[in-house]
């Protein structure tokens, strides 16, 4: 970890290579003045919103909705079964489990032309009522996207653990509900600054109070579901995934160890400072809690263990971390020849959108191992899982 100042705050970065654009925004970050203590960067730090992706921020009786980000709630599900790989899980029995995985899990932009359950049974298995500021054209939206993958980033992975079983990791979030509910507490945060004549170091970085905004409130609220919706997405894919698994094996054991979120906000006291944590792009790493931080498109992907470490607001990488921009990397490699890549390291790959593999290659990313070598006070590895198959949008 090093100390970067320049700011009123200090900013504690455990990334070796930040991009002078993340640091610029980690600094505007130390300098909004309801943050508290520091600003920290983790491993797979890089460029968003207002926030570096892979910043975790305190702060004292407000919520920032960049730092949390358009997609609430994202985060990673992981599960484990009892097959063992090429002894009870053959390559051709992997081939067809992720063809029936790609019909049924809708990737990139799409929607279900049917929505799996109705709005009223949707929000009974999110578990509460939506809060009014989710509007009913969201929720009509919500109920076609339940179950579906996303583009960018978001992946479904088979692997192989270190024994040799076969894994699934799985990464999503809200889809198109996290970004409305964004788009509109943004602005209306960029209102409540105005009126209230606040200085803010970025209009993006733009807050609500608890003490005067009745919107900070409103966007917890909203906050919430979102969050909670997201992960009912992910149960609702991996489901489909263990009806994958048991069409082949019916009697496997297909156990859900986890899932966490990384682009959120929660209630926390950090060095006897009681605020609100923003982690965008990163995962709450306490002592003893599990993690999943997923690689680049190829390369291996851990299960971890948290170790609460203080200097970190308690939290982790979420990832590998992007090193170049998805344009750039389009430039730089045509998808024949990521697909070629792919099959190289016996990896399959299935795209929604074969045009755009280039992005998610793991040339884009930084290397795995490295980010995790530079996390060895925030997380400890359980787990190293080698891929075996992906289905990408």
């Amino acid at each position: 970890m090093r100390v970067i100042v320049g700011g009123r705050l200090p900013v504690w970065s455990w990334a070796a290579d930040v991009e002078g654009e993340a640091v610029a925004q980690a600094i505007d970050l130390a300098n909004l003045d309801v943050a508290r203590d520091h600003v920290a960067l983790m491993p797979d730090a890089h460029p968003g919103f207002g926030m570096p992706i892979g910043g975790v921020l305190l702060a004292e009786g407000a919520v920032v909705p960049y730092a949390v980000g358009v997609d609430i709630g994202c985060g990673v599900s992981f599960a484990r079964t009892d097959l063992a790989w090429r002894e009870s899980l053959s390559p051709s029995a992997l081939h067809a489990i992720l063809r029936s995985i790609e019909r049924a899990v809708p990737t990139g932009f799409a929607v279900h032309r049917r929505p799996p359950m109705t709005v009223d049974r949707m929000v009974d298995a999110v578990g509460a009522p939506p809060p009014p500021r989710i509007r009913a054209a969201w929720l009509d939206r919500a109920a076609a996207s339940l179950g579906t993958l996303g583009g960018g980033n978001h992946f479904l992975e088979a692997q192989r653990d270190d024994d040799g079983r076969v894994c699934f990791m799985l990464h999503s979030g809200s889809r198109n509900l996290g970004k409305q509910v964004c788009d509109e507490f943004v602005r209306r945060a960029r209102a409540a600054c105005s009126a209230r004549g606040r200085t803010l170091p970025n209009r993006d970085l733009a807050y609500l109070r608890f003490d005067e905004d009745p919107d900070a409130g409103a966007y917890w609220a909203a906050m919430s579901w979102a969050m909670s919706w997201a992960a009912l997405n992910r149960r609702t894919m991996m489901d489909r995934v263990e009806d994958a698994f048991r069409g082949h094996a019916p009697r496997c054991a297909f156990e859900r160890v986890g899932d966490v979120h990384h682009n959120y906000a929660a209630e926390e006291t950090h060095g006897g400072i009681a605020g609100i944590v923003h982690r965008k792009g990163a995962v709450r790493a306490s002592a003893g809690a599990m993690v999943f931080i997923p690689g680049s498109m190829g390369t291996a992907s851990y299960v971890a263990v948290g170790l609460g470490e203080p200097a970190g607001f308690a939290s982790c990488q979420h990832g590998a971390g992007r090193l170049i921009g998805r344009h750039e990397a389009m430039r730089r490699k045509s998808s024949a020849e990521v697909f070629a890549e792919m099959e190289a390291l016996g990896v399959e790959l299935l795209s929604g959108e074969p045009r755009t593999a280039a992005e998610e290659a793991a040339f884009a990313y930084r290397d795995i191992d490295a980010v995790m070598g530079a996390s060895a006070d925030l997380v400890r590895p359980l787990a190293r899982l080698r891929p075996l198959g992906v289905v990408k949008g």
